[in-house]
């Protein structure tokens, strides 16, 4: 698809001024699918993009103590989904999960599929949307299959673009007593480097 780059120029610096803040300085959680979880609440749809064997739908389950509609998008058919193209839905939720998908599209798929989220999305409602933190030395780079390294500003800017308008930004990291003692031991070398220890992000954007 074509892209106007001006468009997304603009609305990347809009959304940058929410998340205006060193990598390092941005709030880490365990689990991408946390804020999921708390934004959550009973009744609310959910519909999970690129769900491969639907693993989200078990974690949903186990971690809540109330049913949510839930359904699943993905192109691969080796599953059992209720969809395998965006175009085949015609009904809205509350909440999006595009959990690791984004990093294996050229940006401008990326951006496609945002707007087409947008669309589906209630007023008020929410995507999730992690990919690999391009901060971290090895996490973007360990997979062939990725194509499009998303910086979490910029990730947030193609979210702009396609008509979200508030973010929430978080690095992703299971943080263990040696990990902590490694961040504690090295943090001088990756302010001064740019790096972080975090190896995802994620991005919350809401539909006005």
């Amino acid at each position: 698809m074509d892209v106007d780059w001006t468009l997304v120029n603009k609305a990347k610096n809009l959304a940058e001024d929410q998340l205006d803040q060193p990598i390092l300085k941005l709030p880490i959680i365990r689990d991408y699918r946390e804020p999921l979880v708390a934004f959550l609440r009973p009744g609310m749809k959910v519909l999970d993009v690129g769900a491969n064997d639907r693993a989200l739908k078990s974690f949903l389950d186990r971690s809540l103590n109330f049913e949510v509609p839930y359904k699943s998008m993905d192109v691969d058919r080796s599953h059992e989904h209720d969809f395998y193209h965006m175009d085949e839905i015609h009904e809205q939720f509350d909440a999006i999960a595009c959990f690791e998908v984004v990093e294996h599209m050229p940006p401008g798929m990326a951006l496609e599929l945002f707007r087409r989220a947008h669309e589906l999305l209630t007023p008020k409602g929410r995507i999730f949307v992690s990919t690999p933190n391009v901060y971290h030395p090895m996490s973007f780079w360990s997979d062939s299959t990725h194509i499009t390294p998303f910086r979490i500003r910029h990730l947030a800017g193609w979210l702009a673009t396609a008509g979200f308008y508030r973010f929430w930004g978080y690095r992703v990291c299971n943080l263990n007593w040696k990990r902590r003692w490694r961040y504690w031991r090295y943090r001088g070398l990756l302010r001064l480097l740019n790096l972080d220890f975090a190896p995802g992000i994620l991005v919350v954007a809401e539909k006005g």
